[in-house]
């Protein structure tokens, strides 16, 4: 069984994921970190270079590879959502939690990150909104799992073993 963690930029899935991962002693992918790597660039030179149709392509290629392995923590980037071959093939494979938090929140996470290249075209707590409510019904259809991101990153990893309730018995929260 995986555990992949979707939601917005900023919610925590990085930090989050860590935590998980340790606790659990399952292996960790950034999806974001894994196609920087494999493309031997960032994610907005991917973009600037190839465009986002061209990035969500690796993105695909990497959740089916994904899939079809167990054990893992998988914090995804924030579009994964968008396709439903990512969802279908998340869902087939573990839990999918959803990390929710506020827009005015994922705004002071992100305002200072410069590797956000979706946000230099909707900047702001607006652009952030718009961005969300673009994703929502995608959001809503991927998740089995949906967490509240706005608290510690501790109380957001007891929240996810207690959702995801075969492992919250044999791993119980961490302190």
């Amino acid at each position: 069984m995986n555990i992949y963690l979707i939601g917005f930029m900023g919610v925590g899935k990085s930090t989050v994921a860590k935590m998980l991962s340790d606790k659990l002693d399952f292996e960790l992918i950034d999806t974001d970190i894994e196609i920087e790597k494999r493309e031997n660039r960032s994610i907005n030179e991917i973009f600037s270079q190839n465009g986002e149709e061209y990035f969500r392509e690796k993105e695909k290629e990497l959740i089916e590879e994904l899939s079809k392995k167990d054990n893992m923590i998988i914090s995804c980037g924030g579009g994964i959502i968008k396709s439903d071959v990512n969802i279908a093939n998340m869902k087939k494979s573990g839990s999918v939690v959803l990390l929710e938090a506020s827009p005015e929140i994922i705004y002071n996470r992100v305002k200072d990150d410069n590797n956000r290249p979706l946000l230099v075209s909707n900047p702001g707590i607006e652009g952030i909104k718009k961005l969300m409510k673009e994703r929502e019904e995608s959001y809503n259809k991927a998740f089995t799992h949906k967490v509240d991101a706005s608290k510690t990153p501790v109380q957001v990893v007891n929240d996810i073993i207690t959702a995801t309730l075969t492992l919250g018995d044999e791993f119980g929260n961490i302190n």
